[in-house]
C-alpha cells in the first residue's frame, strides 16, 4: 500500500499558516485601529419591511456582517474615500452600491427575485465564486428551515429540499438515520454511494453504521441543524473535479452559523414533540394457524397486548433545547451554541440523548486577513430496539395463535418484557470536529486560504444479553440464557489539509481572468477494536472480562491517504460569460503500485443571455445558459490492490500464514465522466423562477471481482477494473409566487429528477448475483430484481396450487420448476420529487405543506416471506382460496428468492410536513425581554398514498440497500407533532 503522508501534515499546516500572516513566518499580526465605518438598512422592496439576516459585504476586502432584527448594518474598520458593498439575501435580487466612507445612513432596497446569480457559492470551484460564474448545478438548502419546520436531523432538512437528492428514510427509530444517494448508483461494489461531507471545509465521517436488521446509524445527523447556515450540493463529476478521487458520488457541504459585528445577540429554541405508529393494527398482518382439525385461529396481537394492558407501542417524547449567541466587534466575531436532544422511542427499548456544542469565531486583524476557526463537539447516548431476526416486531410478525395460551402469549420467540431485557443494544458516540482557515488578501490582485482540520469520531456499539432469570430463561436456549456481550468501538479520523492561491487580472476593458493553484491532502484513519465474552457466571454481571465460558478479541485497522495538486483557469468576459477549465492530479494509497497519477479535467461555461444588448424579451427578467464537463473517481477500497496474507495455525499449534487475496498491481480508480447543460431563468418580475438540467454520467473502469486461477495459490477472488454503467436524467425546480400583496403571500414549488441507470459493460460473461434475487447483469440498472415470473396457476380442491406456468423470457411460458429468472425491476427510484406551499397572512402567519414522492423502484417483501413461506402464518395460507392463484404458488412452494410475489413496487407520494408558524407581535415579546420569536405547530410523516403491499413504502434496511433492498421486520417512519418556541434577544 501506498504511504502518502503521516501526521506530520499538522507540522506543515502551522508552517503554512506562519507564511500566510503578513510580516512572514511566525510574525504574529497587529491589530491596527480602523476608523472608517459604513452603515445602513436592508428593507423589502414589496413590503417596505426591514431584513433580517441578510449578508452585507465590502466588496474586495474580507469585511462583512448580516443585519440585525431590525435591518441594520454597521461594518468598520473600511478604508479609502468610497467602497461597494453588495447585499445578498435569499429570495431577493443582489444590489451593489458604491457609497462614501463614513455613511451610516444607507438606504438599501431589495427586490423580489427567485434566482440569485450574484449569490456566493463555496462548492465546486478554486474558493468563493459567484453563482453566475458557474457552469454546472449548485442545490441550497438554508439552514433556516430546521426552525421553521418539524425537522430533528440533516438528512430531515435534506428530504425533499434539494433536486436530484435520494434521501431512503430506513425506519422510525429513534436515533437512526437515513441513506442518501445523488443522482442514481454509480459504482457496481457492495458499497454505499454515499456524497463525500465538509463542514466549513473540512472533511468529516459519514460513515453508516449498524448489521443485517439494526437500526442504521449515520454520522451525517450527529449534526444539529440549529447550527446550519446553508447546505450546498454538488450532484457528481461535471462539478467535483476539484475534489478528486472519492467524489464521483458527489459533494455535500455544510456552512455553519457565523458571528456578525455589533452587541450580543442571543438565540433561544425549544421544541417538544410526540411521534407514534399510527394504525399499528391495521398496518400489521393478523398472524394465522390451522390446527390439525382444520379449524382457523387468528390473532391480532397489537389489539390482544392493548386488551391485555401492555400495548406493545407507546408514545414516542421529542425535546430539544438549543441557546447560541452571536457577537462582535470589526476585528472578532464570534458564534457559540449548545443544544441537548432527548427521544424517546415507541418501545421502551429506544431511547438516548445528544448534545451538540459548537464555537465559531472570526479574526479580522487587518482588511486584508481574515482567520476563521471553528469546534464542533457531540456526545450522544443512544438504546436502540433489534429488528431483523431477534427483537420485538419479528416476533411479532412470526408468531402464531398456536402458543397463545402458553407463556409465549402468541409471540414466536418470546413476550415482548423479556425480549427488551434480552436484547440490549446501545450505540455511544463521542466526536469532536474543527477546522481553521487562513483567507490572506495581500493585494488587489492575489488571494491565498489555507484550510485544515480534523473531525474524529469514538463511537462504541455494543449487545448485551444479561444471565437470564428462570422466567425469561425458559424461552432461550442455555447458551442464550447465560447471557454474552460483544463490543465493537472503531476510532475514526478524518484529516484534511488545502490551500488554494489564486491571481486574479484584468485583461482590457471587458476581460478578467482568475488564476488559481493548490493542494489538498486527506487521510481517513480507522482503528477497529471488538471483544466478546459469553457466559456470565452471575446475573449483574456486565463486562466481557466477567465471561466465563468464551472470550474472543480483535484489533485492527485501515487507512486511507489521498494527495491531489490542482489548476483553474477562469476567464470573465463583461461580468456575463464566463468559461472556467480545470485539472487535478491525484495519488491514493490504495492504488495499485503500477497505477502512476490519475489526471481529472473539468471545463464549464456560463452564459447570462439576459443582460446582453439584444435581449428584449420583457418578461424574461434574468435567463442564463451554462454546461459543463467533467471527471472525478472512487478509489478503490483498502488493500484491494495488495497481495495479503492471514495468520492460522500451523499443525503443531504455532503461529504460521495462508494466503488470502492475491491482489492487483494494476489496480486503479474508478471513473466518473459526466456532462451537464441546463438553464436557470426568472420571469414575470420575479415571480417564476425555473431551473432545468440534464446530466448525463458514465463510470468506466468499474471495479468488479472475479475468481482467480487455483494454480495461483490464491483462493477467493481479485479485483479488477472492467464495468461500465451509465446514469442519465433529467432535473427541474420550478418556484412560484402565486401571490403578493399586503395581506396574502403564496409561494408553490416543484421540484423533481429523473434516472436512468443502465449497466452497458460487466467484463464477464453472463451475470453476477449480490444478493438473494439480485444482480449485475447487461443492460439492466445496477442491483436489478430477477426471479421467476408466475404466469397462470390454478387451485385443487384442497387449496393446493397446481399447473404452474411461469414466464419463458421469451414471450410465452413453460413450468416453473424449468423458468428462467426473468427482470422485475430495479431498487432505485426513477423519478423523485417534492412539492411545497407556503401561505404568509399579513406577514406574520405562514402555513407550508411538503409533500415528496417516489416512483420506479421495488423492494423485497422479506416479511412477506418469512411470514407466508417460511412460517405459514399468513392469511393465503389459511384461506388461499381468497387469492389470486399465482401468489399461492409462492406462499405454497416458497423458495427462499424464486417468485415474483416477493418482489413488489414501491412507489409512494407522502405528506411529508405540514407546519403553522406565528411571528409573536411586539407586546407579547416585551413581556419576556425578547426582540424577535415565533411559535410554531409541525407535523412529519402525515399521510401517504401508496400500491405497496408491505408495511411501508420506505421502510428499508438501508444497511443493506446495495446488495438486497428488502423491509424486515423494521418499525416503518412514525407520525410525529412537534411545537416550537424560537426567541431572540
Amino acid at each position: 500500500m501506498k504511504t502518502l503522508y503521516s501526521r506530520s501534515a499538522a507540522c506543515t499546516l502551522c508552517l503554512l499558516v506562519s507564511l500566510a500572516w503578513p510580516g512572514g513566518p511566525f510574525d504574529p499580526p497587529v491589530l491596527q485601529a480602523q476608523t472608517g465605518v459604513v452603515g445602513g438598512t436592508v428593507i423589502a422592496g414589496d413590503t417596505q419591511q426591514p431584513l433580517t439576516g441578510a449578508q452585507v459585504v465590502v466588496v474586495g476586502t474580507s469585511l462583512g456582517t448580516i443585519t440585525n432584527e431590525v435591518g441594520r448594518f454597521l461594518i468598520q474598520g473600511v478604508t479609502g474615500p468610497e467602497v461597494t458593498i453588495r447585499v445578498v439575501m435569499l429570495g431577493y435580487a443582489t444590489e451593489t452600491v458604491q457609497t462614501e466612507v463614513g455613511m451610516t445612513d444607507l438606504r438599501v432596497t431589495l427586490g423580489l427575485s427567485a434566482i440569485q446569480l450574484d449569490a456566493l457559492v463555496v462548492t465546486g470551484t478554486a474558493g468563493d465564486t459567484r453563482k453566475r460564474v458557474l457552469g454546472n448545478s449548485v442545490s441550497r438548502v438554508e439552514g433556516a428551515s430546521a426552525t421553521e419546520a418539524p425537522i430533528q436531523s440533516v438528512s430531515e432538512l435534506l428530504n425533499g429540499r434539494a433536486t436530484g437528492v435520494v434521501i431512503q428514510q430506513g425506519s422510525g427509530v429513534a436515533g437512526s438515520s437515513s441513506e442518501i444517494r445523488i443522482r442514481g448508483r454509480s459504482s457496481l461494489r457492495e458499497v454505499s454511494d454515499a456524497p463525500l461531507i465538509y463542514i466549513d471545509g473540512v472533511r468529516v465521517n459519514n460513515r453508516l453504521s449498524g448489521g443485517f436488521g439494526d437500526p442504521a446509524v449515520s454520522r451525517l445527523d450527529d449534526i444539529d441543524p440549529a447550527n446550519i447556515e446553508s447546505i450546498e450540493i454538488i450532484k457528481g463529476p461535471a462539478a467535483a473535479t476539484l475534489y478528486g478521487t472519492e467524489a464521483s458520488n458527489g459533494v455535500i457541504q455544510i456552512i455553519t452559523k457565523r458571528g456578525a459585528a455589533g452587541p450580543a445577540r442571543w438565540s433561544m429554541t425549544m421544541r417538544q414533540g410526540a411521534s407514534y405508529f399510527n394504525d399499528a393494527a391495521d398496518r400489521l398482518d393478523v398472524n394465522y394457524w390451522t390446527d390439525p382439525s382444520g379449524t382457523v385461529h387468528e390473532a391480532n396481537m397489537v389489539e390482544l397486548e392493548k386488551a391485555r394492558g401492555t400495548p406493545i407501542f407507546g408514545t414516542g417524547h421529542d425535546q430539544f433545547y438549543n441557546l447560541s449567541v452571536t457577537g462582535g466587534t470589526d476585528e472578532l466575531q464570534y458564534y457559540l451554541s449548545g443544544s441537548g436532544t432527548s427521544n424517546k422511542g415507541v418501545t421502551p427499548d429506544n431511547h438516548g440523548r445528544r448534545y451538540n456544542a459548537r464555537m465559531n469565531l472570526s479574526i479580522a486583524p487587518d482588511p486584508k486577513l481574515r482567520l476563521t476557526a471553528n469546534t464542533g463537539v457531540v456526545v450522544s447516548r443512544f438504546r436502540l430496539p433489534m429488528m431483523g431476526n431477534t427483537g420485538v416486531l419479528p416476533s411479532l410478525q412470526r408468531g402464531s395463535p398456536s402458543t397463545l395460551n402458553d407463556a409465549r402469549r402468541g409471540w414466536q420467540t418470546a413476550p415482548p418484557e423479556t425480549l427488551y431485557e434480552a436484547y440490549q443494544f446501545n450505540h455511544d458516540v463521542n466526536r469532536i470536529t474543527g477546522g481553521i482557515s487562513v483567507e490572506h488578501n495581500p493585494t488587489d490582485w492575489f488571494t491565498q486560504r489555507l484550510t485544515g482540520g480534523m473531525d474524529f469520531t469514538d463511537q462504541e456499539v455494543s449487545y448485551y444479553t444479561p444471565r437470564l432469570g428462570d422466567y425469561d430463561a425458559q424461552f432461550f436456549s442455555p447458551t442464550t440464557a447465560a447471557g454474552s456481550k460483544e463490543v465493537t468501538r472503531e476510532d475514526v479520523l478524518y484529516t484534511t489539509l488545502e490551500y488554494t492561491g489564486t491571481v486574479s487580472l484584468p485583461v482590457g476593458e471587458t476581460f478578467e481572468t482568475n488564476t488559481s493553484a493548490g493542494f489538498q491532502l486527506y487521510q481517513r484513519s480507522i482503528r477497529f477494536m471488538e471483544a466478546e465474552g459469553q457466559g456470565f457466571p452471575a446475573t449483574g454481571v456486565k463486562t466481557i472480562a466477567g465471561a466465563g465460558t468464551f472470550q474472543r478479541g480483535r484489533d485492527d485497522f485501515l487507512d486511507n491517504n489521498t494527495v491531489g495538486f490542482f489548476l483553474q483557469e477562469q476567464v470573465g468576459w463583461q461580468d456575463r460569460v464566463f468559461v472556467t477549465a480545470a485539472i487535478r492530479a491525484d495519488d491514493n494509497s490504495s492504488f495499485g503500485a503500477n497505477f502512476d497519477l490519475v489526471y481529472y479535467p473539468k471545463v464549464s461555461a456560463s452564459w447570462v443571455l439576459s443582460e446582453e444588448a439584444f435581449w428584449n424579451i420583457g418578461w424574461i427578467n434574468s435567463f442564463r445558459l451554462r454546461g459543463a464537463y467533467g471527471e472525478s473517481g472512487q478509489q478503490p477500497d483498502a488493500f484491494a490492490a495488495l497481495r495479503t496474507f492471514e495468520a492460522r495455525p500451523d499443525p503443531q499449534g504455532t503461529a504460521a500464514v495462508t494466503p488470502q487475496a492475491v491482489g492487483n498491481p494494476d489496480l486503479g480508480p474508478e471513473r466518473g465522466k459526466e456532462i451537464e447543460v441546463g438553464f436557470d431563468a426568472s420571469l414575470f418580475d420575479g415571480r417564476l423562477a425555473v431551473d432545468l438540467t440534464y446530466y448525463d454520467q458514465t463510470t468506466t473502469d468499474a471495479i468488479l471481482s472475479r475468481n482467480v486461477a487455483p494454480s495461483t495459490g490464491f483462493a477467493g477472488q481479485q479485483f479488477v477494473n472492467v464495468g461500465e454503467l451509465t446514469n442519465r436524467g433529467f432535473e427541474a425546480d420550478v418556484q412560484l409566487r402565486a401571490v403578493d400583496s399586503r395581506t396574502v403571500d403564496w409561494d408553490l414549488g416543484l421540484s423533481f429528477n429523473t434516472n436512468d441507470n443502465e449497466i452497458t459493460e460487466l467484463g464477464i460473461d453472463g451475470w453476477l448475483d449480490i444478493g438473494w434475487t439480485t444482480r449485475h447483469q447487461e443492460g439492466y440498472p445496477v442491483g436489478s430484481f430477477f426471479a421467476a415470473r408466475v404466469m397462470s396457476a390454478r387451485l385443487d380442491a384442497d387449496g393446493t396450487a397446481i399447473d404452474m406456468m411461469c414466464d419463458d423470457g421469451e414471450g410465452g411460458s413453460v413450468p416453473c420448476d424449468e423458468a428462467p429468472w426473468v427482470y422485475l425491476g430495479h431498487p432505485s427510484p426513477s423519478l423523485e420529487g417534492s412539492f411545497n406551499s407556503t401561505v404568509t397572512l399579513y406577514d406574520r402567519l405562514r402555513i407550508r405543506g411538503l409533500v415528496d414522492f417516489q416512483r420506479g423502484q421495488s423492494k423485497y417483501l422479506t416479511d412477506r416471506w418469512n411470514r407466508c413461506a417460511w412460517r405459514q402464518n399468513c392469511e393465503i395460507n389459511a384461506y388461499p382460496e381468497r387469492f389470486d392463484p399465482r401468489a399461492v404458488v409462492a406462499a405454497q412452494n416458497g423458495g427462499w428468492n424464486e417468485f415474483d410475489w416477493w418482489i413488489q413496487r414501491s412507489d409512494f407520494a407522502r405528506l411529508r410536513e405540514v407546519s403553522i408558524e406565528y411571528t409573536m407581535p411586539g407586546t407579547w415579546l416585551s413581556r419576556v425581554g425578547a426582540a424577535a420569536g415565533t411559535i410554531s405547530i409541525g407535523g412529519r410523516n402525515l399521510g401517504v398514498w401508496t400500491d405497496y403491499p408491505g408495511l411501508d413504502p420506505e421502510t428499508m434496511d438501508i444497511t443493506n440497500s446495495v446488495t438486497e433492498p428488502n423491509d424486515q421486520s423494521i418499525l416503518p417512519p412514525l407520525r410525529q407533532f412537534m411545537f416550537t418556541v424560537h426567541l431572540s434577544y
